[in-house]
């Protein structure tokens, strides 16, 4: 298992989320997406605090770029 996901992965996941959003909303949201262990993993491993953009959490979350969607 690992904390990292992609961005493929994230963009699916979180797709029609609303933000402003929270942590917890983007891992809920995840969750209920049916997202990888990994790609929830990467999104706990996020700081705790309001994300405005899909952008601003590619800024945050651990990427692995050698990994396929």
């Amino acid at each position: 298992m690992s904390d990292t996901t992609t961005v493929d992965r994230l963009r699916m996941v979180l797709a029609d989320v609303t933000y402003p959003a929270a942590k917890g909303q983007l891992v809920d949201h995840a969750s209920r997406n049916n997202a990888d262990e990994d790609t929830v993993h990467a999104l706990h491993a996020i700081p705790d605090r309001p994300y405005e953009s899909f952008e601003d959490v590619l800024g945050v979350v651990a990427l692995d770029q050698s990994r396929e969607a």
